[in-house]
C-alpha cells in the first residue's frame, strides 16, 4: 500500500473512491515509494487495473486508440472506480496494467480495440510511450506488472 509523502492527511491512493472530492481533481502527490499520482474524477466506469485517459479538466475515462490520438495525459488506475466519483491514479513508478492476451514484456505498448488495456500488436492502433510490461501477460487479456514512466501518446 503507498501513502503520500507530503504531509496530507487521509491520502490512500489505492484504498478507495470519493463520492464527494477531498482535494482539487488535478492534484498530484508524490508515493512513499516515490511514485506520482493525480486525482480525478471518472468520467466513465473504469475498471481495476485500466489505463485512462485524463482531461484538461481531469476527467479519466479508460483509453481508446481515439483518446490517445487526441493526445490527453494517459494514467494507471489502481482500483475500480464508478462514473462520477473521484480517485487518484497514477502517473510513475511500478504498477498493474490491463492488458490483452500475450502481451509481451519490455516492449513497446499501443492502445488497441479494448478500453482501458494496452497492447504490443501495432496494427491499426497507436503507440503509448512511457509504459511497459515488466512481466509478460498470459494467454487471456487481462493485467500484468508494469512500470510507468508519465505515459503519452507517441504522436504528441
Amino acid at each position: 500500500m503507498t501513502y503520500t509523502t507530503q504531509g496530507a492527511i487521509g491520502i490512500d491512493f489505492d484504498g478507495g473512491t470519493e463520492t464527494t472530492p477531498s482535494q482539487p481533481p488535478g492534484s498530484r502527490m508524490v508515493g512513499t515509494d516515490a511514485s506520482t499520482w493525480l486525482y480525478i474524477e471518472a468520467g466513465a466506469a473504469i475498471a481495476q487495473y485500466d489505463v485512462v485517459a485524463v482531461t484538461e479538466l481531469y476527467v479519466g475515462v479508460p483509453i481508446t486508440k481515439a483518446l490517445v490520438d487526441t493526445g490527453e495525459l494517459v494514467a494507471i488506475a489502481p482500483q475500480a472506480v464508478t462514473s462520477g466519483e473521484y480517485a487518484w491514479v497514477q502517473l510513475t513508478g511500478t504498477c498493474t496494467i490491463n492488458v490483452l492476451a500475450s502481451a509481451a514484456a519490455n516492449v513497446i505498448l499501443y492502445s488497441s480495440a479494448t478500453a482501458g488495456s494496452l497492447d504490443d500488436t501495432s496494427t491499426s492502433q497507436t503507440r503509448v510511450d512511457g509504459i511497459k510490461l515488466t512481466a509478460a501477460r498470459g494467454g487471456t487479456a487481462g493485467s500484468a506488472a508494469g512500470l510507468a514512466s508519465y505515459p503519452k501518446s507517441f504522436v504528441i
